[in-house]
């Protein structure tokens, strides 16, 4: 019976996490509670997840990422790097993916990618290349990045912990390198010859020469003396002169989608128009139109020049989960939110109203000091010419000091990756580089909770035999190949788990069906877990996988299809070369 519920339980995480019918974390908390209620797991045992070495040591990881970010240490650095790719599109792609990888080795992936996206986005619009071309090989190269050490990703952090826990043993600081390095080396020769071919050159237009800009839905409002109001859509010229689609009307309380071209329009209509807001500019002065920000502003200006900027939420914004109305946006930070780009399209809905999720691009109006103070201090990444400066650029050879000494107590073992780390994100709050309350926002408390609220979930399959159970029903269909056959068919699951769940998640209850796999063949468990996690990294297929691949989603103006053509042979490389290297680098 233990087993069943187990199973079910599994069954219904797992339906969760890739429906995103609910947000991961709150899937991690349901799984924790119904584990306790069902009396699979004690009360302890379901609240052991919080006290475990690894969550104690991502957290501290997301701490030293942030005082690395917040100096700026990387990102002048990470600049010279990229520039050096002169006019070449395809040095361009090998010096990103190498700088990106390098960085993401050693602290956070999303804060590496983070760094890099807008000086990835200004070198492109130097060098006439879309954006489109660069931002997935970004993403790629902190993935594969992260596989280089033990504290460049979670999965490695969760699988060195419960190796520990399990057999005793654990990996170090550098254990991850010899594979980390040929994956590398692989993903970045097939990205830079073949992958970014099957990459999109998506050009919707340019705002001004300072960035590219994609087509957004506007609002704009027919005013009393405007000559279109009695015309048609089609006799009103926005389409044949000014390429703007209208993709809705609201009139009055009324919302007429998708009208016709015949439709009629009146006074007061609010058109929703579709295309480069280069466009809407010129068509407000021809055609006697209003632009409708996210609210009416109430506000007068300073007569200060006011600049266009796109701006991405990063997962650790206030603003993620909640409405520009809340916010009171236009009032708190004296900007306009002229629209809205999400998952590679534009929101035809009012843009006050929408709920923003992390990886939505904004195109804001305001002053530059503004849209600057709102990259610096509430999660945004402006994504043209603007950068935001560090905050506190004089503490960035404190930063970096830091991030070595944590590196070199946990190389030669002075302390273990789950002291070490702690003492690193300390010492950067002590030392100035971060503020207590900058520190605290810098963790992603998701993440956190969803290894927590995972973590009971292996333990119940291990405790209850339906750890036992799965790996024997593996090991009849592959047994009698051996554990080379077995080994390659946990990294294939892993890795396809992992492209529609989290790969905390899915290293975590992979982790105890290998154990049990590993311990009935009689060989090394070491394996088994080094293929886990460098298989529950490699997720290159959908945006949804990972954080990095959603964050470049919106400004790369990508689909969902452009994932799986450009990482699908990426994904079989890796899965490849996992398999003959690991069992030569970690013999069974």
């Amino acid at each position: 019976m233990a087993i069943v519920l187990t199973l079910c339980i599994l069954l219904a995480a797992v339906l969760l996490f890739a429906s995103e019918w609910l947000p991961m974390d709150v899937v991690a908390m349901l799984i924790l509670l119904a584990l306790a209620i069902t009396g699979l797991v004690s009360v302890s045992e379901a609240l052991s997840g919080f006290a475990n070495p690894a969550v104690i040591t991502v957290a501290a990881m997301f701490v030293i990422s942030a005082g690395i970010t917040h100096t700026g240490a990387l990102g002048k650095g990470g600049e010279h790097l990229i520039r050096l790719a002169g006019g070449s599109e395809l040095r361009l792609t090998v010096i990103i993916m190498a700088s990106v990888a390098l960085f993401s080795a050693f602290i956070n992936n999303i804060g590496a990618t983070a760094v890099l996206m807008p000086v990835v986005i200004d070198v492109c619009r130097r060098m006439h290349i879309s954006p489109s071309k660069m931002l997935i090989p970004l993403a790629y190269g902190s993935l594969l990045g992260g596989v280089c050490t033990l504290i460049g990703t979670p999965p490695n952090i969760l699988m060195n912990a419960l190796l520990q826990e399990y057999t005793g043993e654990r990996f170090g600081l550098f254990s991850f390198s010899p594979l980390g390095l040929v994956v590398i080396v692989v993903g970045i020769g097939y990205m830079a010859l073949i992958g970014r071919r099957m990459l999109p050159a998506r050009k919707s237009g340019k705002l001004t020469e300072a960035y590219q800009v994609k087509e957004y839905i506007t609002q704009v409002k027919i005013l009393q003396d405007s000559p279109i109001a009695g015309q048609t859509i089609a006799g009103s010229g926005l389409e044949g002169d000014f390429q703007l689609r209208v993709r809705a009307i609201l009139r009055g309380r009324e919302k007429i989608p998708q009208p016709r071209r015949n439709r009629k329009l009146r006074v007061g209509d609010i058109l929703f128009l579709e295309g480069n807001p280069q466009g809407v500019l010129k068509v407000m002065a021809a055609k006697g139109l209003q632009l409708i920000p996210e609210r009416a502003q109430t506000q007068p200006r300073s007569g200060k020049e006011l600049i266009v900027m796109e701006a991405s939420l990063s997962p650790n914004s206030e603003m993620v989960g909640k409405t520009l109305r809340q916010v009171r946006f236009r009032e708190t930070y004296g900007l306009d939110v002229l629209a809205l780009w999400r998952q590679g399209a534009p929101v035809v809905r009012k843009v006050d109203h929408v709920v923003l999720k992390f990886g939505d691009v904004l195109l804001l109006q305001g002053e530059e000091e503004g849209i600057k103070h709102l990259g610096r201090e509430h999660g945004f990444l402006l994504l043209g010419g603007v950068e935001p400066e560090p905050y506190r650029p004089r503490q960035a050879p404190m930063a970096l000091l830091i991030l070595v000494s944590v590196i070199l107590l946990t190389s030669t073992e002075i302390l273990p990756i789950a002291l070490a780390a702690p003492f690193g994100a300390v010492a950067m709050v002590i030392s100035g580089c971060l503020t207590m309350q900058e520190a605290y926002e810098s963790i992603d408390w998701r993440i956190i909770l969803l290894i927590a609220g995972t973590l009971p979930l292996g333990l119940a399959l291990e405790n209850s035999g339906a750890a036992s159970l799965l790996s024997e029903g593996l090991l009849q269909l592959l047994g009698d190949w051996g554990p080379y056959a077995v080994l390659a068919a946990f990294f294939l699951l892993t890795s396809l788990l992992t492209e529609i769940m989290s790969h905390a998640a899915t290293a975590v209850l992979i982790a105890p069906v290998a154990l049990h796999a590993a311990l009935t063949l009689q060989v090394s468990p070491r394996p088994f877990f080094m293929a886990v996690a460098v298989a529950a990294s490699s997720c290159f297929m959908t945006p949804i996988s990972h954080q990095s691949n959603a964050l470049v989603m919106g400004p790369g103006g990508y689909r969902f299809l452009d994932y799986i053509r450009a990482g699908a042979i990426l994904n079989l490389l890796i899965w490849i070369c996992g398999c003959l290297l690991i069992p030569r680098l970690f013999p069974f």
